[in-house]
């Protein structure tokens, strides 16, 4: 997920949200278990509508707020009137932002006029919670076994499941082939490769990233560093590793990486780009949306790997979870459950990747993927980790200003007990 976005994961939990709020134990159980999710998952078989009907009767017709991106929505259309021909129930599909899907949800949902299912990414399911407006769901062992361990591990929340992932996004490595016949196996040999080919008088480069806290989270994190404690899959606001020793070291590894290899201190994702594809960068750290700009002008030279190990240690990258939620206030969550089974089984993901370029959540579908410059980002999966989920996170992007101070030179030490009392003041302000 894009960094910017993550700016608008807050909003107010008013007083008046939380009285209208449902009483979750007065709903529907719609964590049974059900057969839904076999290694096959193609349709909504005779059983599982047999189970949904015993909790709930069979509505005529489900609402669906998709994401207004055509190639998505296009896909959910596609996907719904499907799961019409199979069951006989009705989705009416309707096109929301989802950057404006929880403020509407928290207005509409109330008066009865709000969806079953509704999209966000995962990043902003703290807040969703604290408004009371996703229903936690319960799934078996075969359901679960439709998502990767760590889509399913980004939609989870105090230790309950709320989300029915669709897609996972990260950043990985392009490397123009012309330039750099194999990615080096560890950052640290990155820096030997910029000796041989980087001339920033010239502008070329044998590794450029945009020096900034999401893409230096390998340096925290490989060297002890971290953004919340957890324990039981619950993060503690107050546990944040940000300043202690690891996280120390390993800016300062990484303040000496960027100097080593010669990357601006101010550089930024549109230069990046720009000197890529005019054939001056060996490598760069990217996420998924930059492939068809890359592809298109790069053609067969590129290629993609995942980040290369660091400190002896495969590097994470920061992944994000975009997942189906049932809200609190439907009338049919056992239904909406099937529903977002539906949506998110491997014929399912397979279609939805087809028509939006987006990796499936689901493991199988991720295996049927056959474009090469997928394999460096799903590998990069494996080694990803989901950004935190709470409200707390964020005030953790002040660390950006963090980054900045340290690449030009600041006392790493100071810098970082500096910003992490501010995060934490920041905390303490907004109550939560």
């Amino acid at each position: 997920m894009k960094k910017a976005s993550l700016w608008s994961m807050i909003l107010l939990v008013t007083v008046a949200l939380t009285a209208c709020a449902p009483d979750r134990e007065a709903q529907s159980n719609n964590g049974q278990a059900t057969n839904n999710g076999s290694s096959s998952n193609n349709g909504v078989n005779n059983e599982v509508q047999s189970q949904g009907a015993e909790q709930s009767d069979k509505p005529d017709k489900l609402i669906v707020w998709s994401n207004d991106d055509p190639n998505q929505l296009q896909a959910v259309e596609q996907l719904a009137q499907s799961y019409t021909n199979e069951t006989g129930i009705a989705v009416e599909v309707l096109p929301v932002s989802d950057k404006e899907q929880v403020q509407k949800l928290a207005l509409a949902a109330p008066a009865g006029n709000g969806p079953d299912l509704f999209y966000q990414p995962q990043d902003r399911l703290g807040d969703i919670v604290m408004q009371g407006l996703a229903e936690p769901i319960a799934l078996n062992e075969q359901e679960q076994a439709q998502y990767s361990e760590a889509a399913l591990h980004a939609v989870q929340y105090e230790g309950e499941t709320y989300g029915f992932p669709i897609s996972v996004e990260t950043y990985a490595v392009y490397y123009n082939k012309e330039l750099v016949g194999k990615v080096p196996a560890s950052l640290e040999e990155v820096i030997a490769l910029s000796n041989e080919l980087t001339d920033a008088a010239n502008d070329t480069y044998a590794f450029l990233m945009v020096p900034d806290f999401y893409y230096a989270i390998p340096f925290i994190t490989n060297y002890g560093g971290y953004i919340f404690g957890e324990t039981d899959g619950k993060y503690d606001a107050s546990d944040i590793g940000l300043n202690n020793e690891g996280a120390v070291q390993g800016l300062t590894a990484y303040a000496q990486f960027v100097k080593d290899t010669s990357i601006p201190v101010t550089m930024t994702s549109d230069v990046m780009d720009t000197l890529f594809i005019e054939g001056k960068v060996g490598m760069v750290i990217n996420g998924l949306w930059s492939m068809k700009t890359y592809g298109d002008k790069l053609g067969e030279q590129l290629g993609t790997a995942s980040i290369p190990a660091l400190n002896g240690k495969a590097a994470p990258s920061f992944v994000g979870v975009k997942s189906w939620f049932i809200s609190s206030y439907s009338e049919h969550p056992d239904w909406a459950k099937q529903l977002a089974l539906f949506l998110t089984n491997t014929e399912s993901s397979n279609l939805y990747y087809e028509q939006t370029g987006e990796i499936p959540a689901s493991p199988d579908a991720q295996k049927g993927i056959t474009n090469e410059l997928y394999s460096g980002f799903i590998t990069q999966i494996e080694s990803g980790m989901p950004m935190p989920n709470i409200p707390e996170m964020s005030a953790i992007w002040n660390m950006d200003s963090a980054i900045d101070f340290i690449v030009q030179g600041d006392n790493p030490q100071e810098v970082l007990e500096e910003t992490v009392q501010q995060i934490k003041d920041q905390i303490a302000a907004s109550g939560q």
